[in-house]
């Protein structure tokens, strides 16, 4: 996307047509539109969509990076915390992972459905699938909020369902098809 943006929008404009870049796909000019918004008012909320942008890009480090500075500026926004975990799954920093979702699970703050999907994920990367998917299935059934996440658990349970026979356990791998990963992708709106 080559189209010049207009220096004098302001930080709320540049927010605005970097969702609308991200929408399309362009990530560079998400990524760039994102940075000069930041640049003139910095907010988690901006941090938390550049940082989805990177990891839309393959870039996790920076993506994690990311989410844990828009914690540090947002200690209640429970989708950084869910998302950092994710990503964490993705470059197969399980213990990392669990850090973080047990950190959903015993905050007493988080929405009822973040714990329950902590639970899930982490029941799942224990090898109790059953569990985790009974957890997961309990966590769309509390969560109101955000039908875009319950669409994104949906997926997981799927593929953690189909990961094998009974006989194997399955547990969370680093898969770049699997479902997972493909919801980490996933942006997601926060009331």
């Amino acid at each position: 996307m080559s189209l010049r943006i207009n220096d004098e929008l302001d930080a709320e404009e540049l927010f605005h047509c970097a969702l609308e870049a991200s929408n399309l796909k362009y990530h560079e000019r998400a990524i760039e539109l994102l940075k000069r918004s930041i640049s003139l008012e910095d907010h988690p909320a901006k941090r938390l969509f550049l940082a989805a942008e990177h990891a839309e890009i393959k870039l996790y480090d920076r993506a994690i990076e990311g989410m844990q500075t828009t914690i540090s500026l947002a200690p209640e926004l429970w989708i950084a915390h869910f998302q950092l975990g994710q990503l964490y799954l993705v470059t197969q920093e399980i213990s990392e992972a669990k850090k973080v979702w047990s950190h959903l699970v015993n905050s007493t703050n988080s929405p009822s459905y973040f714990q329950e999907f902590a639970r899930g994920l982490l029941a799942i990367a224990d090898g109790n699938t059953e569990e985790g998917i009974e957890l997961l299935r309990g966590g769309i059934a509390e969560n109101s909020e955000n039908p875009a996440l319950n669409k994104d658990i949906e997926k997981i349970i799927e593929a953690t369902a189909n990961q094998g026979s009974p006989q194997e356990k399955p547990q969370i791998k680093n898969n770049e098809n699997s479902a997972v990963n493909k919801m980490l992708l996933s942006k997601y709106s926060q009331n």
